[in-house]
């Protein structure tokens, strides 16, 4: 009994992943009989359990392991387009930061372009009020423009009636002027008559007094520049037939003298003496200076000529002469 027992191997195996290997061991000190009767009914259930372990790992395996390969590849694909997503997220995120610096300054020229658009509001509202003034004006204006038609279809009589006005006033000026002069020729007849009414002569432009008192020809002279007049010069034939037939053959001062024996004539009223047309006036002979103290002249006989030298203390009546100043 006890050899039977002595020839009986223990073994020993080996689990490497599908493969299970057995080998005898050195004999275990041999003990009592019932140590070894457990033994083999012990290294027979450890080995059963062993082997459904190993077969049902191999099948786990078997089964599984397509499927956690798959899984792990999935992982694999799900991570790398993670990693992608992440690439994309971090260039997203670089972009965002770009963005939101150029939303920044976006914001800041949309402040800046709401700033504008207020003020450009403002302005419309400003125009929108011009354009309100400017259409009243225009009203206004198109009336006046129809108050223009109605005007210009007038025009045709009106230049009727202004030409009839222009021609009325045409008399009417000529009325006008007329009645300018004949109110001047009334002023002037007042003026000579109210001259007249004085004991003056008028002729030609000038008054002349023929006095009724005989005074010497330097008295004459003082009383004519009293009344604004100088003894009369005589520069015409008119005038000279005018003085002789007024005097009525008496005898007259006029302006007409000189200064000592050898002076020339000359008139006291500055009038320019014209001794070619006096030739005509002296009586022939004169004059003749008799006793050598014949300075003034006078009318002495109602003709042309008239004219006579004589003494100038001599008292004889005379002649004033004042030209007319309306």
């Amino acid at each position: 009994m006890k050899a039977a027992e002595s020839e009986v191997p223990d073994a020993h195996f080996t689990v490497d992943k599908q493969n299970i290997s057995l080998w005898p061991r050195e004999p275990p000190p041999k003990t009592g009989s019932p140590l070894v009767l457990r033994k083999p009914c012990t290294v027979r259930a450890v080995v059963i359990v062993l082997t459904l372990v190993v077969l049902a790992s191999v099948l786990l395996q078997a089964i599984f392991y397509p499927w956690v390969m798959g899984t792990l590849s999935d992982v694999k694909t799900n991570a790398q387009l993670l990693k992608g997503r992440v690439d994309n997220v971090s260039t997203l995120s670089s972009e965002i930061k770009r963005t939101r610096g150029g939303m920044e300054a976006a914001g800041v020229q949309i402040q800046m372009v709401n700033a504008s658009l207020d003020h450009i509001h403002s302005h419309i509202r400003r125009l929108e009020t011009d354009v309100k003034k400017a259409n009243a004006q225009i009203q206004m204006l198109m009336k006046s423009w129809e108050e223009v038609d109605d005007l210009n279809a007038q025009i045709p009589q009106l230049k009727n009636d202004l030409d009839k006005a222009s021609a009325l006033n045409t008399k009417v000026r000529a009325l006008q002027s007329s009645l300018e002069n004949t109110s001047k020729l009334l002023k002037r007849q007042n003026d000579i008559l109210q001259v007249i009414s004085q004991g003056w002569k008028y002729f030609k432009e000038n008054f002349y007094y023929f006095s009724r008192v005989a005074k010497t020809w330097y008295s004459a002279q003082q009383f004519c520049k009293s009344r604004d007049s100088h003894l009369t010069s005589v520069t015409s034939e008119s005038e000279q037939e005018f003085l002789y037939k007024t005097a009525g053959g008496l005898i007259h001062w006029i302006g007409l003298t000189k200064t000592g024996s050898e002076g020339d004539w000359y008139w006291v009223d500055d009038t320019p003496f014209d001794k070619v047309q006096s030739m005509r006036f002296w009586i022939p002979g004169e004059p003749n200076n008799s006793g050598n103290n014949e300075h003034c002249a006078n009318l002495q006989t109602s003709s042309l000529q008239s004219w006579n030298d004589a003494p100038c203390d001599k008292q004889l009546l005379f002649i004033c002469k004042r030209p007319y100043n309306p």
